[in-house]
Parts: C-alpha cells; sequence; structure tokens
C-alpha cells in the first residue's frame, strides 16, 4: 500500500517528492566534499551519509532511497516481532504494518524510518544492554536529533554512564568522520535555530481555527523549504513554544530524578522497563507537540514509538499512544482542510498531557502496593527487562 502511493505502475511514473532533494544534497556532497549550507539543510551529519547510500546502487537514486526505506521498515517490523514474542502481545506489530499506509508514501519518501528503528531498538534492549543502548541512541541521533531523547529512559546511574559513553563514542565518530570526508557537519545547528512557525505545528493552531471560523487563511511565507506563518505573533508563539520546550526538558529531568529516588526509596514498580519505554514516548511526544516545526513525517517516529509501548503488557500510557495513532489518521488529510489540522493538534496536545498527568501520579505509591526494601529494588537493577 505504501509503495503503491509512490506511483510506480502509473502512467506518469513516480513521483519521489523530497528524494529529489537527497538526490541533489548526496551530489553536491560527493562533488564537492562539503555538506550544503543552504537553510533547507537542517540534519546531522549522519543524515548525509545515509543520502550516500542509495549511490551505490546501480538503479536510479529514486528507486534505491525507496529500497532503502523498504529495508528498514522490514527491521522495525522483525523488531516488533520479536519484541511481541517476549511481552505475548502483538498489538504493536499490527500497528506497525497497518499505521505506518495510513501516512500514504511518507514512510518511503523520507527518511524518519531510519532514526525511529533506530530509537525502537535501543528501547527493546534497555536496562538489559547498556553499551548497545546508548550506541543505538546515538546512531539515530546522528540522523535526527530526537533519538537521543531515548536516554532519559535509563534511571540507573552506572547503566547510565556506559550509555552515555557509547552515545558519545557514536556521535564524535559520525562527527569526525564527516569532517574528514566532507566538512561543514555543524551548519545544520544555525539552520535549525532559524525556522520559524510551521504552519502544521500545534502551535499554529489558532490560525487554523481563525481560518475555519472567518475564512481567512493564514499569512504563509516559504522558508528553509516548509510554508511557515509571516506574522509577529507567530513569531512571539515560536519564542515562546521555545521556552516551553526549555520547560518540558526541565520537566524530564524533574521526572527522572524523582523516578530514580523513589527506586531508591524501595519502589521496585518505577524499575519497570515498561515504564523507561512509556516515559520516553511522553517525553518525544512533549517535545513534537512543543515544536515550532511539526512536519507530517514526525509521525513515523510517533508511530513506532506507539507500537513499542502497545506492544508491552504493562504500559501505562496506551490511551495516549492510541490517541496518536487515531491522530496519524488526521495526518493523511491534513491538507485537505485546516479543521483535520486542529484536530489532529488537539489530539497530540491531549495524547501529551493524558500521558504527562499518568506519569507524574505514578510516582505516588499506589495504595495498598507491598514497598520493598531499598536493597530488593538496586538488585532488581540488575534483572533483565
Amino acid at each position: 500500500m505504501v509503495v503503491a502511493q509512490v506511483g510506480f505502475w502509473t502512467p506518469a511514473g513516480p513521483e519521489y517528492q523530497d528524494v529529489n532533494a537527497y538526490g541533489i544534497w548526496s551530489g553536491l556532497i560527493t562533488s564537492t566534499h562539503v555538506l550544503p549550507a543552504e537553510e533547507t539543510w537542517q540534519y546531522p551529519p549522519g543524515a548525509a551519509f545515509l543520502m550516500l547510500l542509495p549511490r551505490l546502487s546501480p538503479g536510479s537514486y529514486g528507486f534505491s532511497f525507496v529500497i532503502l526505506m523498504l529495508a528498514f521498515d522490514l527491521l522495525g517490523f522483525w523488531l516488533m516481532t520479536r519484541f511481541a514474542k517476549e511481552e505475548g502481545r502483538d498489538v504493536g506489530v499490527w500497528v506497525w504494518l497497518l499505521a505506518l499506509p495510513l501516512l500514504f508514501s511518507l514512510p518511503v519518501l523520507r527518511f524518519d524510518l531510519v532514526p525511529t528503528v533506530f530509537a525502537m531498538a535501543a528501547l527493546l534492549v534497555i536496562h538489559r544492554r547498556p553499551g548497545w543502548f546508548g550506541a543505538l541512541a546515538g546512531a539515530g541521533g546522528m540522523v535526527k536529533v530526537w533519538p537521543l531523547f531515548v536516554l532519559f529512559g535509563e534511571w540507573d546511574r552506572e547503566r547510565l554512564v556506559r550509555s552515555l559513553g557509547a552515545a558519545l563514542a557514536v556521535v564524535v565518530l559520525v562527527f569526525a568522520g564527516s569532517e574528514i570526508a566532507f566538512g561543514g557537519s555543524f551548519h545544520f545547528l544555525t539552520n535549525q535555530g532559524n525556522r520559524g512557525l510551521q504552519v502544521e505545528a500545534v502551535g499554529a493552531s489558532p490560525w487554523e481555527l481563525r481560518q475555519i471560523v472567518t475564512g481567512e487563511p493564514a499569512p504563509i511565507t516559504q522558508q528553509a523549504g516548509t510554508n511557515e506563518i509571516a506574522s509577529s505573533a507567530a513569531d512571539a508563539v515560536g519564542k515562546a513554544l521555545d521556552l516551553l520546550a526549555f520547560a518540558v526538558f526541565a520537566a524530564a529531568g524533574l521526572w527522572w530524578w524523582l523516578r530514580r529516588r523513589e527506586i531508591g526509596r524501595g519502589r521496585v514498580d518505577l524499575a519497570d522497563p515498561s515504564l523507561s519505554r512509556d516515559f520516553v514516548f511522553a517525553v518525544v511526544l512533549l517535545f513534537v507537540v512543543v515544536s515550532r516545526v511539526l512536519s507530517p513525517q514526525y509521525m513515523i517516529w510517533l508511530v513506532g514509538l506507539s507500537a513499542v509501548v502497545l506492544s508491552s503488557a504493562r504500559s501505562r500510557v496506551d490511551r495516549a499512544a492510541w490517541i496518536v495513532i487515531g491522530a496519524t489518521v488526521l495526518t493523511a488529510g491534513l491538507y485537505q482542510s485546516p479543521a483535520n489540522f486542529v484536530i489532529r493538534n488537539f489530539a497530540l496536545l491531549y495524547a501529551s498531557l493524558d500521558a504527562s498527568v499518568v506519569l507524574f501520579l505514578l510516582l505516588r505509591n499506589p495504595e495498598g502496593e507491598a514497598v520493598a526494601r531499598p536493597t530488593a529494588a538496586r538488585r532488581s537493577s540488575a534483572l533483565p527487562g
């Protein structure tokens, strides 16, 4: 279903969309040996290596890119089947199979499947293989930054140090390789900082609501390859969203610290790996909601994390995950109606708040639950997840 949307079997031929830009960028990289300095290049250097891979194939760049994404799609499916066997619950397998086609051709015409699969793989080995956990998070973060947030899921200090070391090693290796091979590896930081309020972002919902009521569309400008709202009010909202992103980061750090403290006091239930996966899901969802940019392909991230959460028999945020899946359905028709924007964005906002409330309330000891001694909690950290 996904591949059919590309148009391989239509008289007009395939429509590769952003893959055409990836082909141009990869051509410039091979000819100039410098990463693009233009404002549309907003990716860590690992994305450059990924975009060069289809050039190793004898086929056309677009066709080879689609095949590469299908390989990662298959890898994600395999990971979910393995996890389903461990948990005895296969809901996430079906989510991965059936929710991705709701995004039409986006999964194979963008490279967001790659960091998503890295993040999923990291979550499946969390608490069990700290080195692999950190390395997978670092590898995903070098394609798109967000997989580094999975590191929030590790609460044990010793394992976290090992995970951070592995992640840092991968990051340094990729940046060093990029600087040696290309140069300009840090351009993406400046380009991302110059982004305005994208029309798809949750923060743009008031303008979409106004269009529903008055019929007056928001003032749009093309910048950094996307449609952004051009007004002083939108700039103010963008700055407010940046502050909210810092607040989300602080709240995530606070929850991590409170969780670790409660585990030390004997809350063995808080050491459960499923809770770590729930926490990562909530953190990424919150950052997506408060971001100035919410491109439709970001839903690929949330589908992958939702699949992991819904495969866990002990998930506390499964309701929020199902809401995200519902929002994925709305994303398919995002540009058909302002109402789709508003409903989708409010669904994501509600899901993020629901998951946040559930996790913060969980820090309180459930009524009637036996509390183990701290020594038992420390011993439990060595058990496989």
